[in-house]
């Protein structure tokens, strides 16, 4: 009875305290209260600005307010009275880089779904951490924003999403929360699932599909029930389909891009039949050998998602080793006019981005052509080209202050914008 009486004796006078400070603070003068953080207005003067589809401007200003992009142009664009001036003699300014295929830190069991082979409906935004080691190391190496899709290890493995490298949670980095649904072709979605040993399953994850083939059938009958599923009655009202058949309708629908992770000759030729088969567009993601399937890709205007030709082969998948002809097909694609864009990919060996930019020159393409497949082709391909991508104004401020041109294999990235803040430095 008496420790009853002092908790509650001690639970009111504590609750008393709270509700004063609570009104103390409430009627505190709007001016002593905490105001809202502001940027000052900055201008970067007589910087060479690469504005990224865009004409290169030899001595440019660049002006942010407000996380904005408020002016861009030649010396003597106007500049704000009052205005926070910085001096880039000497230095290259570039949108911030867009990694369209991003591996983070998350272990393989948080992007790996091992339930289901099959499971459209899981969607990685719910595993990035803003503390992500791999988010920090993109970032200071001058990547802004970053395509995160679920692991290769499912025949469909959920909804990727497009984030800034830099925020205080997910939901504050959100570029675009549906952008893709990742497909896996070849060897991978099934290794996993070949764990038997003296005729009995040796793994408590023991699923099918176990060939190639498998996972082929998987892909087309999982459309086969979706398309299905969106087939009416007359007279009656359509039912709702189930959460996994929405998304792959959706892909039917135009309204989410499939990306197909497809590494060799064979499993690149399987993407694009499957596609055709049920009447969507697919983007083909780490395609190693791309340069053996040119005219398939032309006739499909299919955009391919170059990972990290710098980076040795898969092993297991098929395709084909080496970097060369990795990298002499960034310049076919161009001449044939197939869209592409570089990425690191899922490779951790891959080198930083703009590296992988750097190379590229090296084998066809133009400095320009280079830059734009790591900033606006990008941005296009993800819908975000609206907000980011290229310098203009009105867009967000994301940008790369460089000691000098980034395509040069001694530039560093001195200083990373997103939305006008500095980020160089872990928050």
């Amino acid at each position: 009875m008496f420790r009853s009486s002092l908790f509650a004796s001690g639970a009111s006078t504590a609750a008393a305290v709270l509700l004063a400070a609570v009104t103390a603070v409430a009627q505190q003068p709007v001016s002593q209260q905490p105001a809202a953080k502001s940027q000052p207005v900055t201008a970067y003067v007589h910087a060479r600005i690469l504005p990224g589809g865009g004409v290169p401007i030899a001595d440019g200003v660049l002006v942010v307010d407000n996380g904005k992009i408020a002016a861009i142009g030649p010396a003597g664009t106007a500049i704000p009275d009052g205005a926070k001036v910085v001096d880039c003699t000497g230095k290259t300014i570039t949108p911030g880089l867009i990694d369209a295929s991003f591996r983070t830190a998350a272990s393989l069991a948080d992007v790996n779904e091992q339930s289901s082979e099959v499971t459209p409906q899981l969607r990685v935004l719910d595993t990035i951490d803003p503390d992500d080691k791999a988010l920090v190391r993109a970032r200071l190496a001058g990547v802004t924003a970053v395509h995160v899709m679920p692991g290769t290890r499912a025949v469909i493995g959920g909804i990727g999403c497009v984030v800034k490298t830099m925020g205080s949670e997910p939901r504050a980095m959100l570029l675009k929360e549906d952008a893709s649904l990742r497909i896996t072709l070849g060897a991978e979605p099934s290794m996993g699932n070949r764990a038997i040993r003296g005729g009995e399953v040796d793994s408590i994850y023991y699923r099918r599909p176990t060939t190639r083939m498998g996972v082929v059938w998987e892909v087309r009958r999982s459309f086969f029930d979706a398309k299905e599923a969106m087939q009416t009655v007359p007279g009656q009202a359509p039912q709702p389909a189930a959460p996994g058949l929405a998304v792959l309708q959706k892909v039917l629908q135009g309204q989410l891009t499939a990306v197909t992770t497809a590494r060799s000759e064979q499993d690149l030729r399987t993407a694009l039949r499957i596609a055709d088969e049920f009447g969507y567009k697919t983007v083909v993601d780490e395609a190693q050998d791309a340069h053996l399937v040119l005219d398939e890709l032309a006739a499909a205007k299919t955009t391919v998602l170059l990972g990290a030709p710098s980076a040795p082969g898969v092993a297991g998948t098929g395709a084909q080793d080496g970097a060369e002809p990795r990298y002499a097909t960034v310049a076919k694609l161009a001449a044939r006019g197939i869209p592409f864009v570089l990425t690191t990919g899922t490779n951790l060996a891959a080198l930083d981005l703009v590296r992988e930019a750097m190379f590229a020159t090296r084998h066809g393409l133009s400095p320009t052509q280079a830059l734009d497949a790591v900033t606006i082709e990008p941005a296009k391909l993800l819908g975000i080209a609206d907000r980011t991508g290229s310098l203009q104004k009105g867009k967000d401020a994301d940008f790369v202050v460089w000691s000098t041109d980034p395509l040069d294999p001694a530039a560093v990235a001195e200083s990373v914008h997103i939305d006008g803040l500095s980020v160089t430095a872990s928050r």
